[in-house]
């Protein structure tokens, strides 16, 4: 009996060492970036979105076309309102990431405690909150974090058929993005999998079906009633040809979608994340039967269905593959193979080295730094950290040096205004570079074309570097007329 006990207070132990580091790894990751400004994408969809809300007064609920990509603004108009009660401020809009932040761990839990004995529930969901690419969202103002947080509610409430949970649920993925449309419509096939029972008669299945419709209502009206207004403002709903973001919806041939396909399989291991499968490969060999488990099937129904239906549209266009596209897809299989691993069949000291082993290949996926020409997604990993003290140098030195910020060139995402990026009232940028500028802003976290890149090291020699784990910002002067 003593033993017993001893094994449950080591148990308890084990299980609130990492819930309170759950919860802690979170807070530390917000609080530490509050003084971080817009990277990436997030000059764009939270930025500059709640700039025209706030600037307008909230006047308008549609953006103008130069802003417009598509998605209902609902994060940028929430931090323009935050904007205008707190005042305009990076911290501002990194502490929004918090409730958040905190949601997802709260979720994650909920869900783990339905398939997974403490303590191992608390183990599971620190190391989902491990994957680079969720902990580096969580240290940007994006609109992806709430994403998450939505998503792990929704799939806790239809794995336990609560209704008014998914109704919220929903109508918040359609008021996110079209992308939080597309997850919603996963779970929908879900929710209809799970909680339909196909032997009743027809009639019967028809009434059910139409019953627990009602939860995904308002999401229909929100659709409607949004993008009805758009399309009879603008013409137009998704995106158009003239659209900034074309490009990126362009279709691809044949060629382009198996192209696609391989960046997409390279997605799902980059960051450490191989790891998650290699353990998947190892216990389909090995521990089949744990792996498919009744209990779990909700999770590996999920998990396909996400697999085969969010990345379709984007492996058919030409740009949609970014990593934070697919953190739906990282946390279920990482909760699939994370669950299985906690099995009674597998045993102990099996379990505390796939999992160490899991752990650290998602930790040191934070210091994967690819060669200069190979893209990397650099909000995906927290490898991107130390750009934002070293554009901070970089910038003191062209201005100590007396080299005009209007007369340089740079790239994506350094070609915003100072006010959208740093939140100054500074309105200078950077023009986008076109190979004619004396100097040129660059860092390695700027993906750059094969021709940028070979124009940039023929016509131009580095003047400065400022160099931290990894990550630099050179400034270049023009050397051939």
């Amino acid at each position: 009996m003593l033993s017993l006990r001893t094994m449950r207070l080591n148990s308890s132990k084990i299980s609130l060492v990492f819930t309170w580091l759950s919860y802690g790894y979170v807070a530390v990751l917000v609080v530490s970036s509050v003084s971080h400004f817009f990277f990436w994408d997030t000059v764009q969809l939270a930025s500059k979105h709640a700039h025209f809300f706030y600037n307008d007064n909230f006047e308008s609920i549609l953006l103008p076309e130069h802003l417009d990509s598509g998605h209902i603004p609902t994060f940028g108009w929430v931090l323009g309102l935050l904007w205008s009660v707190f005042g305009k401020s990076l911290w501002v809009g990194h502490l929004l990431m918090l409730p958040f932040g905190i949601g997802i761990v709260y979720q994650l839990r909920k869900l783990a405690q339905q398939f997974v004995a403490p303590p191992w529930t608390s183990v599971v969901c620190f190391l989902v909150l491990l994957d680079p690419t969720l902990s580096s969202q969580l240290t940007l103002v994006t609109p992806d974090i709430p994403l998450v947080f939505v998503f792990l509610w929704l799939v806790n409430s239809v794995v336990k058929n609560h209704r008014i949970g998914i109704m919220f649920g929903v109508a918040l993925l359609f008021l996110i993005s079209m992308r939080g449309m597309m997850i919603a419509f996963c779970l929908l096939l879900l929710d209809i999998m799970l909680n339909t029972s196909f032997k009743q008669p027809g009639k019967q299945i028809f009434m059910n079906l139409c019953k627990k419709s009602i939860a995904y209502f308002p999401a229909v009206i929100i659709f409607i009633a949004y993008f009805g207004y758009h399309y009879m403002e603008k013409g137009w709903v998704g995106f158009h040809e003239s659209s900034p973001w074309a490009e990126s919806f362009a279709r691809v041939g044949w060629k382009g979608f198996l192209r696609n396909l391989g960046i997409f399989g390279w997605r799902l291991l980059d960051f450490g994340r191989i790891g998650i499968w290699i353990a998947l490969l190892f216990l389909g060999i090995r521990f089949r039967k744990q792996l498919f488990q009744r209990d779990r099937k909700p999770l590996l129904l999920l998990a396909l269905v996400l697999f085969c239906l969010l990345p379709l549209n984007m492996l058919w266009a030409k740009g949609l593959l970014g990593h934070r596209y697919l953190l739906p897809i990282y946390i279920m299989i990482a909760l699939v193979g994370l669950f299985t691993l906690t099995s009674e069949a597998i045993s102990k000291k099996l379990r505390v080295i796939l999992l160490t082993g899991i752990g650290v290949l998602l930790i040191t996926g934070n210091l994967w730094i690819y060669p200069p020409k190979v893209a990397q997604g650099w909000d995906a990993t927290l490898a991107h950290r130390p750009y934002y003290s070293l554009r901070g140098e970089a910038l003191n030195y062209m201005k100590t040096q007396q080299i005009p910020v209007t007369e340089s060139g740079s790239f994506f995402p350094n070609t915003a205004s100072f006010s959208a990026i740093d939140l100054t009232e500074n309105e200078q940028r950077f023009h986008q570079f076109n190979g004619k500028q004396t100097y040129v802003f660059y860092s390695n976290v700027y993906n750059l074309s094969d021709q940028e890149w070979m124009w940039l090291e023929t016509n131009y020699s580095e003047v400065k570097r400022f160099e931290r784990a990894g990550v630099w910002v050179a400034i270049f002067k023009k050397t051939l007329p």
